[in-house]
């Protein structure tokens, strides 16, 4: 029996979000007691589960070999890795940069193993007895749930830069591990603990003490973190919602799940939070709210299960069985905004799909004798370059404006895009103003290869 199967031969599509289900329904009895269209990422007729995002990369649990391997597909490259060879049941896979960690139990207890792509290496990060799960990353620090008994239990971090372990719960951890659900941004940690008979999010910043972050009787699981954000899903009086908690300013924003369902299994990625509505039939939906726009939309909406979302950047992607198995699918968030930069996105890499129109803005004032040279890298072309004077009152001079790029990447790659601000017949000092922009040109998902 393949074990992306329970037992009875029913895929996983039926016995994953079982799981998913049963743990809101524990919540739920403690505490009663357009432009965006989403792309099919896999295409083989096996299940494909659990995937995570980060940035223009994607890993997920593949059974196509018969067990549950990890697989990373790059979306600028449109290239798929398998990343495990079947020799152990791989799960819950996350990502961070070049590096992807997942549960493994080639050596018996599940243990956590990290993959780093850019080295080509595999490493085993925990070795002792009791199992370890549900691991999370985030750049060099990666946490997980351990399960061993006694008093050695609890949430643990690792920091992968000097390879230093600490307990950052303070004691072991009770409840589900899926409803417990560590995660981690930076130096936050977040967690649930159903030790006192009632889940409860609790977090820990750069190693400090934690805290918990009860609500009075509402049980709370499945918690997510991103900066000084942490989403969860709340049960209280035996309705359902999801909470969004500002740990700056300790102010909550609650946004109500559908009326049908719970919002279960968030993720957030700076204003964007995601979550899958659990209604306990074969028809779940995935939403996300805009925090910025106060905006709750729908993502899909077909009689089919989507689940397990996670979200990075204007991404999201989902476990879905509309095909009749499962999987990964991904929506990118695209609007007029999306394709339009200025300043403010001095050194970063941006994502845009290829033959896309990229507009950049820049102030200028040729008043002054300085303009901004601009330079792209090869298959990256300047469809239009043009300036616009700021309104000004009639006879007056001297006055800047915008400076404004139209750029194409012509086809799926990285291109870099660059301009210096300096008067064109002074020798380059170095010390000029200059303005660097990475384009990442994302390649047609249809095209995923998959072998």
């Amino acid at each position: 029996m393949s074990v992306l199967s329970r037992p009875g031969g029913k895929p996983v599509k039926h016995g994953f979000l079982y799981v998913v289900c049963i743990c809101m329904i524990l919540l739920m009895v403690e505490v009663s007691g357009a432009a965006d269209v989403p792309v099919q990422v896999t295409t083989n007729q096996s299940d494909q589960i659990a995937a995570a995002i980060d940035g223009d990369r994607i890993v997920w649990v593949d059974g196509r070999h018969g067990g549950a391997d990890i697989y990373l597909y790059d979306i600028a490259g449109g290239t798929e890795t398998r990343i495990t060879n079947g020799t152990a049941v791989a799960l819950w896979p996350d990502i961070s940069g070049d590096r992807i960690v997942w549960q493994d139990n080639r050596s018996g207890d599940p243990e956590i193993r990290l993959y780093d792509t850019a080295a080509g290496t595999e490493v085993r990060l925990t070795d002792a007895a009791g199992g370890r799960v549900m691991p999370a990353i985030d750049g060099d620090r990666v946490v997980w749930l351990d399960m061993r008994a006694g008093d050695a239990g609890g949430i643990y971090a690792m920091n992968l830069t000097d390879g230093t372990l600490v307990r950052v719960s303070s004691g072991p951890v009770q409840g589900n591990p899926l409803v417990v659900s560590p995660d981690v941004s930076d130096g936050t940690v977040v967690w649930a603990d159903g030790s006192g008979g009632n889940y409860t999010v609790f977090v820990s910043r750069d190693g400090a003490e934690p805290v918990s972050l009860a609500n009075g009787s509402a049980s709370q699981g499945f918690p997510a973190v991103s900066g000084d954000r942490v989403a969860w899903s709340e049960i209280r009086n035996g309705s359902g919602s999801l909470v969004v908690h500002n740990l700056t300013t300790g102010e909550e924003e609650r946004v109500a799940g559908s009326p049908a369902g719970v919002a279960a299994y968030p993720d957030i990625s700076g204003d964007l939070v995601v979550w899958q509505d659990a209604t306990g039939q074969d028809t779940d939906d995935i939403y996300l709210h805009d925090l910025a726009a106060g905006e709750t939309r729908q993502v899909t909406d077909d009689d089919a299960w989507q689940f397990l979302p996670r979200v990075s950047g204007n991404r999201v992607v989902w476990t879905d069985n509309r095909s009749g198995n499962g999987d990964i699918w991904l929506l990118t968030l695209e609007d007029a905004a999306g394709y339009s930069f200025g300043a403010e996105q001095n050194g970063e890499n941006v994502t845009v799909p290829a033959a896309s129109e990229v507009d950049v803005s820049l102030a200028e004032n040729p008043s002054t004798g300085y303009s901004w040279n601009a330079t792209v890298s090869p298959g990256l072309t300047i469809a239009a370059d043009r300036y616009e004077q700021n309104a000004t009152p009639e006879g007056v001079v001297g006055v800047g404006g915008i400076r404004t790029w139209t750029l194409v990447p012509e086809s799926p790659g990285v291109f870099a895009f660059s301009a210096v601000y300096r008067r064109p017949w002074e020798n380059v000092t170095g010390t000029e103003d200059r303005f660097d922009l990475t384009i990442t040109a994302v390649a047609d998902l249809l095209d995923v290869p998959s072998g």
